[in-house]
């Protein structure tokens, strides 16, 4: 891992989570997530943006708009929440959100190519497990183990499907979601 490239986000995508503090607590709400952080969040959609502070901007906006303190893991899971809700407001999923009213299967096995848009120097591997089932492994990330759970969960129960996300890592940076729906 330390030899691998380190994870970069398109900034399409964070300037979605800026977009959203501003919908919810104005231009001052913007002003404060940049205190939090020590620098600006205006980023140029095709930046290159490190995860690590795309980590850091979501989880400061989850203590933002939280009504009261949440444990670490929590936190991260809400962070994950979070990033699905506003990557829904980005033209790649208007792109996606039709292709997955067929299947959440055929998206969540096309993850790779989902985050070939998204990422640069993270990998996505899916497996069939089943007709309702889904492996996706993920390769050189700096998200917390429970942001991807959070995600998938956010995402799945978005389009009225129960989810069950079991997380696994099996080291620093190899994290395993075993996404399963009814």
């Amino acid at each position: 891992m330390e030899d691998a490239p380190r994870p970069v986000i398109k900034g399409v995508f964070v300037r979605s989570h800026v977009k959203a503090v501003e919908r919810v607590l104005g231009k001052h709400g913007v002003q404060e997530l940049e205190r939090r952080l020590g620098h600006s969040v205006d980023y140029s959609n095709a930046a290159n943006v490190s995860v690590a502070d795309e980590v850091a901007m979501l989880e400061n906006i989850v203590d933002m708009f939280a009504e009261k303190p949440l444990s670490k893991r929590e936190r991260s899971l809400e962070a994950g929440r979070l990033h699905f809700r506003d990557f829904r407001s980005t033209p790649l999923w208007n792109i996606l959100k039709p292709i997955f009213g067929l299947s959440p299967k055929f998206l969540l096995m096309r993850s790779h190519a989902i985050a070939g848009f998204v990422f640069r120097n993270v990998e996505f591997i899916s497996e069939d497990k089943g007709e309702r089932c889904v492996k996706i492994t993920m390769f050189n990330n700096d998200y917390p183990l429970e942001h991807f759970q959070g995600f998938f969960e956010e995402w799945l129960t978005s389009f009225g499907l129960k989810a069950k996300v079991d997380a696994a890592a099996h080291t620093r940076g190899r994290y395993e979601y075993t996404i399963s729906w009814s």
